[in-house]
């Protein structure tokens, strides 16, 4: 009997999709995950392009800026949680308000997280991976 090699599979690359209409804000992201070749970042400018790539690519972890102009961030929530293939995905909500309230006002709207501006490195790594986390236990009840 010949033995064949076992091909190797490269690991899965997580996707981050990220919901901002400012170029700034979407450059601070790109440098902050790109040490983590394990991470693709999906872009939208808005929430209507947000959706349509949630939907095709099925990211593990949704950013998005709660000051959309358009279809706003709640709005965009309230759709992704209305479709069964995209309503476990958890959504990080980032907003200029830093205080508690918005905090609170912002995890009782369903968001997984809520991050205040400007984006510190610390806490935004700190909730991806969380958020990373409980998608890859999500993956993994539905298999």
């Amino acid at each position: 009997m010949v033995a064949r090699a076992i091909p190797k599979t490269a690991p899965r690359r997580s996707r981050l999709l990220y919901i901002e209409d400012h170029a700034e804000s979407m450059a601070l992201v790109e440098q902050l995950i790109a040490g983590r070749k394990n991470l693709v970042l999906l872009r939208a400018a808005d929430a209507v392009r947000g959706l349509k790539l949630a939907r095709s690519k099925q990211p593990e972890v949704i950013l998005i800026d709660i000051d959309l102009p358009g279809i706003g961030a709640l709005e965009f929530l309230k759709r992704l949680r209305a479709e069964p293939r995209t309503q476990a995905i958890p959504v990080l909500a980032l907003g200029a308000d830093a205080a508690p309230e918005a905090m609170v006002q912002g995890l009782e709207a369903g968001f997984f997280h809520y991050l205040a501006r400007p984006i510190q490195a610390g806490p935004f790594m700190e909730a991806l991976a969380y958020a990373l986390e409980f998608a890859a236990l999500e993956r993994a009840e539905q298999l």
